[in-house]
């Protein structure tokens, strides 16, 4: 796997690319970013440049060392993945002792944690130590959408790069040529992935596309119901399958009604156009952008995740969220 084959991330390409060829390579990297957006498969790049015998800053991709770092076979190469729920405080045992050996072959061992905030705290711990004293000829890479789970002691031993959603255009490319959708099912993917490869791949166009005709159904009647009509809304909403799913439909519903309000053309639903109009037309069309940024923070508050400077400790309630939400889009707060 060279460092090509990796999408987008050219300026962390390049970096890591200079410091395998100058032997500059930290011995720790903290790989942080949305999830999906390719940071194990650069983490994994690097560690096979490292192994390259050709030493000439990225894999062949032909040498032995490549090829058996490609099957996954290289015993200078170890991924360290969650068990269940969680990276448990044996797997980093065996993994520190792994780093503390001297290679089997090449000039280098390479260890890639991948989904790093799972690491428990007792893990973390075993771990510290190999950071803190790390052999010269030991790399590690801890990969993670969420480095505020990690220990701050782990997180100030590390060199931090920070990854960045990928362009649109570049993952609707990427889809089509690469992957053989068309181009109306690449340019959907890519619009509603947030620019996450992870999440166009798995995202379900037709499921999609039932949920949106539902969630098209609440909104034309939302100003026309009552109480009774709002909180029936919010009762379908919660008894969803996912309820964050649905949300992040809504959400992205809501931003093109806020776009054609504003007479813009750029649409990440345009299939759907027709309908989206006349709610833009409407009184939803005046508040649409607000509304939107309001889904997207009831989605934050379900998924349990960081919202603004609020750290969530637990998914919110989903019919209180979506009947406040509910409320809402009829109501100005």
């Amino acid at each position: 796997m060279a460092f090509d084959s990796v999408i987008g991330h050219s300026r962390l390409r390049e970096l890591l690319s200079r410091a395998v060829t100058h032997r500059r390579l930290p011995p720790a990297l903290l790989f942080s970013g949305p999830a999906g957006v390719g940071k194990r498969t650069l983490a994994l790049a690097a560690g096979r440049a490292l192994l390259c015998d050709r030493d000439a800053g990225d894999a062949c991709e032909a040498c032995p060392p490549c090829r058996r770092a490609g099957r996954g076979l290289h015993p200078d190469a170890l991924l360290v993945e969650p068990d269940g729920a969680s990276i448990k405080i044996e797997q980093v045992r065996e993994a520190v002792r792994e780093i503390a050996g001297r290679p089997f072959e090449g000039r280098a061992r390479v260890l890639v944690f991948d989904e790093a905030h799972l690491l428990t705290e007792q893990a973390q711990n075993a771990l510290l130590k190999s950071l803190e004293e790390p052999p010269a000829t030991s790399h590690v890479f801890l990969v993670t959408a969420s480095p505020q789970a990690l220990l701050p002691t782990i997180r100030s031993r590390c060199q931090m790069l920070r990854f960045s959603p990928l362009p649109q255009s570049r993952l609707e490319t990427h889809l089509r040529d690469r992957c053989g959708l068309s181009a109306d099912e690449a340019r959907l993917r890519a619009a509603l992935s947030g620019g996450s490869l992870g999440v166009a791949l798995a995202f379900e166009s037709e499921a999609w596309r039932d949920l949106r005709v539902e969630l098209l159904e609440i909104l034309e009647k939302l100003d026309r119901a009552g109480a009774l009509g709002r909180m029936d809304a919010a009762e379908r909403l919660a008894e969803m399958d996912d309820p964050v799913l649905a949300l992040t439909a809504l959400r992205s519903l809501l931003r093109d009604v806020a776009a054609l309000r504003a007479g813009s053309p750029a649409l990440l639903n345009a299939d759907v156009a027709a309908r989206l109009e006349p709610l833009a037309r409407g009184p939803l069309g005046e508040r649409a952008g607000e509304m939107a940024r309001a889904t997207g923070d009831t989605r934050d508050a379900l998924d349990g995740r960081i919202t603004g400077t609020n750290l969530r400790r637990g998914p919110a309630n989903p019919l209180l969220a979506f009947d406040v939400l509910m409320d809402r889009m009829v109501r100005p707060a």
